[in-house]
């Protein structure tokens, strides 16, 4: 129940539209895409290449979206421009503000418009799978992991000095801004690249996997309040100490409070055996590849 994050739930679907932009050319298929040494290669090779070695795996893709589009106007199930840009806001902030998710999404080639598309496609997924979920289901799993509370949604700030330390907290009470100190003076290799923000984490995730930081996990958990900043804590580790700052973004306790986060948890979980039953119980007919294989038989 910690820092899992429910993005990018098919990372496929982006590779479907990345190639299938490139099939969007055919009708210019004689363009020249390159040259090497004065040898063109044309669009419509590069067409046939991809679809040679990624078409029956991009087409399956193609199948699964259009699976969750059927089934979610199926359960008139949608996703509204608000959803999407808080998944956009939420998605930022863990990558370190908006500059970087709009170059990751650059870097992968995708216009913003067709990344949101996908985010959208995300959304229906999660919602189709979380109204399958009994509230026995998340009832149990409240249970078994009850341990763990609260959940604690933070931004670290950790710098080796303790009169830095010091001088950042006088900063913070004196009305500092606690993103730009972060992205300022923090060398926590969790959160730097990140203007500071952790995320949610619940009891037990510090400690289980860096037992010389349950100095850090016992003062998160001691007495934590939304909108609260406490610290400098004092970290020992491998000889050296460290400082930690720590916000509450926000704090979850209650099994009310806390459902939503387990249902996004457990949709996470069933993704994958979701999309088999919606395959399973629909009526595909593939007819890809069969004229090459007719053509090669004879």
């Amino acid at each position: 129940m910690g820092r899992r994050i429910f993005i990018n739930l098919v990372v496929a679907f982006i590779f479907a539209i990345l190639v299938f932009s490139f099939y969007g050319c055919q009708n210019n298929g004689g363009s020249i895409v390159a040259e090497v040494e004065g040898q063109k290669i044309t669009q419509e090779e590069l067409n046939k290449e991809l679809n040679n070695q990624y078409g029956m795996e991009v087409l399956q893709n193609l199948i699964t979206q259009k699976l969750i589009l059927l089934e979610a106007k199926k359960k008139n199930i949608s996703v509204t421009d608000k959803e999407i840009d808080q998944e956009i806001e939420k998605v930022a902030m863990n990558l370190g503000g908006m500059d970087k998710l709009r170059e990751q999404v650059k870097n992968r080639g995708i216009s913003f418009e067709s990344y949101k598309e996908k985010l959208k496609l995300d959304i229906l997924l999660r919602k189709l799978i979380i109204s399958d979920l009994t509230d026995d289901e998340v009832k149990v799993f409240y249970e078994n992991n009850k341990q763990g509370l609260p959940l604690v949604e933070v931004s670290f700030i950790m710098v080796p000095d303790k009169n830095l330390a010091d001088s950042i907290v006088k900063s913070l009470k004196g009305g500092g801004d606690f993103t730009k100190l972060a992205e300022t003076y923090s060398q926590d290799p969790i959160s730097k690249d990140t203007k500071g923000y952790v995320g949610f984490l619940a009891r037990y995730d510090i400690s289980r996997n860096s037992p010389s930081f349950k100095t850090l996990e016992d003062a998160i958990f001691r007495s934590p309040k939304k909108g609260d900043i406490t610290g400098p804590i004092e970290v020992n580790y491998n000889n050296q100490k460290f400082y930690y700052i720590v916000k509450y973004h926000n704090v979850l306790n209650s099994y009310d409070e806390v459902k939503p986060k387990i249902q996004e948890l457990l949709a996470q979980q069933k993704v994958q055996e979701y999309i088999q039953k919606l395959r399973k119980n629909a009526n595909i007919k593939v007819n890809y590849g069969q004229k090459d294989e007719k053509k090669e038989n004879k």
